[in-house]
């Protein structure tokens, strides 16, 4: 899978934290199979299946999503950015997508990940 580096790395920033759904998200992320990745040229699309056992409480059973990590490409803050989807109570997708820039880089190295805001 050509960004599952950088999705590693980027997840890791976007399910850190000490609130019980980052960690239930963490658990589910800990055994998720990647079952699809798509390269659009502008960003990319991660699928990920999850044990279905592990499930976020009914306190969060709607669908959001967690977007809260941006990247710097070539000293050009927010450059590109990322957004981790949540349904049903399951992590299914992970998306990487540009701003300010045309296209992906050429090498996810090329990226330096932040948080834009504070953790939860």
């Amino acid at each position: 899978m050509k960004h599952k580096e950088l999705a590693d790395q980027v997840m890791k920033m976007l399910l850190s934290g000490d609130e019980e759904v980052l960690s239930t998200l963490r658990k589910q992320y800990e055994t998720a199979v990647i079952v699809s990745e798509e390269d659009t040229g502008v960003g990319f699309f991660i699928c990920y299946q999850v044990d279905s056992t592990i499930r976020i409480g009914e306190e969060f059973k709607a669908t959001f999503q967690i977007g809260d990590i941006d990247g710097e490409v070539d000293g050009i803050d927010g450059a590109v950015g990322f957004v981790l989807f949540i349904k049903d109570g399951y992590l299914t997708m992970l998306e990487g997508y540009t701003n300010v820039i045309d296209k992906w880089p050429e090498m996810d190295t090329e990226i330096k990940i932040s948080r834009s805001t504070r953790p939860m």
